[in-house]
């Protein structure tokens, strides 16, 4: 009797035994991973650890039991897309350390110590990315649907060779209760140990790291070097006061003004007005300290803060930095989708009616593109001051040099400063694919060294998005390929204005054809994962954007030399004008609600939306400019949106950069909710601004100075040089 009795008892603990056997093979990846050393005969020091680990879960070892806790495992959520089964990094490599917590131990209940609370070999955590072919799983067409991001904390005797041979059994086994419940079939495509530390020693990170170091010291000097020419020029001008000039130590710096997105203008004060000092400066202060103050924080912060306006245009300030805002919103959500783990969700809220605003946020992009045309365009004709007569016969290779410098004082202006946010994203992306547990779809590290050839040329958008480095970087080539179309209709509008004028309508016309042709010949319809498939066919092409580009310069001509910036209403007809163009550009951002159209009434849309947001601009830029805007044009005036508005550069090209990083610094996924994404846009956004201030201090301001320098040496030559010969005839 006491014999049937202890056998049932023994039965019953084998029978329990098993079953939790069968439910950790089945839950738990990493135990599964262990379980199958007891199946098979292996003698490696990977094989015996991962025994080991095997043995000691079973016998609840207080470190295994950490081990197994810290690895990730299948979650709640599948269905709605959940792939992040991630563990924790950060608990996997502190199970080994033996430093206690600074806690009151006193007041806090904690287990005893025992000698199985640490591991007896290192650990290391590895990353496996794997590919599943679930059906039943919610699919949006994001880049990353299908990949299964799962973390393992691995004995430090396992390489990644053995793990994914392992890994890949189990899964061919089918032993994951996921996989038997949802029929999936899942592969694995790479598997990496996390361990970092190679990519310091990159040549790549030791390039990026030496311009840094060099830039730094450029900039102390500089600042030294300007601060104690300044000194000097406040006390020669309190000898001059008391008509004891000496003419010593006079900064060349405070001749140059700085102005934002448009440069650096030139001193208000003519450079004839003072010839013996303007000697005596070029004398004391030599080209290289010149260059040297170039660098200095001190001149470039004051000039960055500046908002004393010289332009006639205060609103642009107000447009270009509620235009990068809405710029940053759209970024905070498109770079972090690659770590949510509910991205259906984030669709859900984006079918809420304000919510379109976000949605149909491409046409922030558009706000910049009416920009910078319409400034091109005013400032050209503003230098002509309003005439596009051509003297006769026309001087066409004085043309050619015209058009040529234009292109070449913008390319050396914007490119020092992009060049460096290709180093900065390639390192960090080269650091965070060595120590992050998060795969991240934009990859600079793998498309900057094979492409970045693309970028310093700006054609990088006639390439797709997975051949991108930097896919935000597209915009970039897209504006200076308009500049350069831009700058030909200006120039020849001196010499043939109808030729010019029906050559930029012709464009006009023929970018919004193309643009419909290629929503209807794909079927689009502007639904959310519409839009980031088809980023490549109707997005980044620059015919797909040259509209609101185009009728910029449009409205440049128009308010310069048409209306010479005057523009006189009877109250009637300027209310009709604010209820017609704003209602244009609510209709362009709302009409798309519930996203149920035809294949055909998208195509006229993709069309003729974006040329009809520039119209809506441009009649916002004609009223500001005029004394029509009132209270708009004081807001948009305001004096604190000036610094802001200069760094939209230098924030664009950050933006992206930062959301990636601070979500690859993360080792879980994160969640779609209004919340969650209302403190990435603005955490985001702060941070990128302050950021933004020092990108723009160490690699656009001082390039941007010394880019004036190089083109006012050149323009003095050639006075020189046509005096010269002026005197000989």
């Amino acid at each position: 009797m006491i014999l049937s009795i202890s056998t049932v008892l023994v039965l019953f603990f084998v029978i329990e035994v098993k079953s939790v056997d069968d439910f950790l093979r089945g839950q738990s990846v990493l135990y599964g991973l262990a379980s199958l050393i007891e199946d098979e005969t292996k003698n490696t020091t990977c094989a015996n650890h991962l025994h080991e680990l095997f043995d000691g879960i079973n016998l609840k070892r207080f470190w295994a039991l950490k081990v197994l806790d810290a690895s990730g495992q299948p979650s709640s959520g599948f269905l709605w897309g959940n792939n992040l089964w991630l563990g924790s990094h950060s608990q996997c490599t502190d199970i080994s350390n033996r430093k206690p917590y600074e806690i009151n131990y006193s007041k806090v209940k904690h287990p005893e110590p025992t000698p199985f609370d640490f591991p007896p070999y290192p650990l290391e955590f590895a990353m496996a990315y794997m590919k599943h072919n679930s059906t039943q799983q919610q699919h949006t067409q994001m880049p990353l649907e299908n990949l299964i991001e799962l973390g393992l904390c691995v004995p430090g005797s396992c390489s990644a060779q053995e793990l994914q041979v392992l890994l890949q059994e189990y899964l061919d086994k089918r032993y994951l209760n996921v996989q038997e419940f949802y029929d999936l079939n899942i592969e694995i495509m790479e598997l990496r140990i996390l361990k970092g530390g190679s990519w310091v020693s990159l040549p790549k990170t030791i390039i990026t790291l030496t311009i840094l170091s060099v830039t730094l010291l450029l900039i102390i000097v500089g600042t030294v070097c300007d601060v104690r020419a300044n000194k000097s020029k406040d006390k020669n001008d309190e000898l001059k006061e008391n008509g004891l000039k000496s003419h010593i130590g006079i900064s060349t710096l405070g001749a140059l003004k700085y102005n934002g997105a448009n440069g650096i203008k030139d001193s208000d004060a003519s450079p004839n007005n003072n010839k013996v000092d303007t000697e005596v400066e070029k004398r004391n202060v030599g080209n290289f300290s010149q260059i040297l103050q170039c660098f200095s924080i001190y001149s470039n912060t004051k000039s960055l803060f500046k908002t004393t306006q010289t332009e006639a245009i205060g609103s642009v300030h107000g447009v270009r930095f509620f235009s990068i805002l809405w710029v940053m919103m759209v970024h905070a959500v498109f770079y972090q989708i690659d770590y949510l783990q509910n991205v259906p969700t984030g669709f859900r809220l984006s079918e809420s009616f304000m919510v379109q605003i976000l949605g149909n946020s491409t046409y922030c992009v558009d706000s910049f593109l009416f920009l910078s045309g319409f400034l091109i365009s005013y400032t050209f004709y503003k230098s002509k001051k309003g005439s596009i007569k051509c003297k006769k016969p026309v001087n066409v290779a004085a043309k050619a040099i015209e058009f040529i410098t234009m292109f070449a004082y913008r390319y050396l202006r914007l490119t020092p400063v992009y060049i460096m946010t290709i180093l900065l994203s390639d390192m960090l992306f080269t650091y965070y694919r060595q120590t992050s547990a998060l795969y991240a779809s934009e990859q600079p590290d793998i498309n900057c060294p094979k492409y970045w050839w693309r970028n310093l040329l700006y054609i990088n958008n006639f390439y797709p998005r997975s051949e991108m480095c930097l896919s935000w970087s597209w915009y970039l080539s897209a504006d200076t390929q308009f500049f350069m179309v831009a700058s030909f209709l200006l120039i020849l509008s001196t010499i043939a204005f109808k030729i010019a004028t029906g050559l930029l309508f012709f464009f006009i016309i023929i970018c919004m054809a193309i643009t419909g042709y290629s929503s209807y010949s794909i079927g689009y319809i502007p639904t959310m994962d519409e839009q980031f498939v088809h980023l490549d066919a109707i997005y980044d092409f620059p015919w797909n954007r040259m509209g609101p580009y185009l009728i910029g310069v449009v409205t440049g001509y128009i308010l310069m030399v048409k209306l010479e910036g005057k523009l006189n209403l009877k109250k009637p007809y300027l209310i009709l004008m604010w209820i017609i163009f704003p209602a244009i550009n609510l209709w362009i951002l709302f009409t798309l609600y519930g996203r149920q159209i035809s294949v055909e009434f998208s195509a006229v849309y993709m069309g003729t939306s974006r040329t009809l947001w520039g119209f809506g601009l441009g009649w916002l830029f004609i009223a500001c400019c005029t004394g029509n805007a009132g209270i708009v044009n004081k807001f948009l005036s305001f004096r604190g949106w000036i610094p802001l508005s200069r760094l939209t550069y230098c924030s664009y090209l950050l933006n992206p950069l930062l959301i990636s990083i601070i979500f690859l610094g993360t080792e879980s996924s994160q969640t779609s909710s209004a919340a969650s994404f209302t403190l990435s846009i603005f955490g985001a956004a702060f941070l990128t601004f302050f950021l933004a201030y020092f990108h723009s201090i160490f690699f656009e301001s001082p390039y941007i100075l010394l880019t004036k320098i190089l083109f006012d040496k050149l323009k003095q030559k050639k006075q020189a040089a046509s005096n010269s010969a002026s005197n000989r005839v």
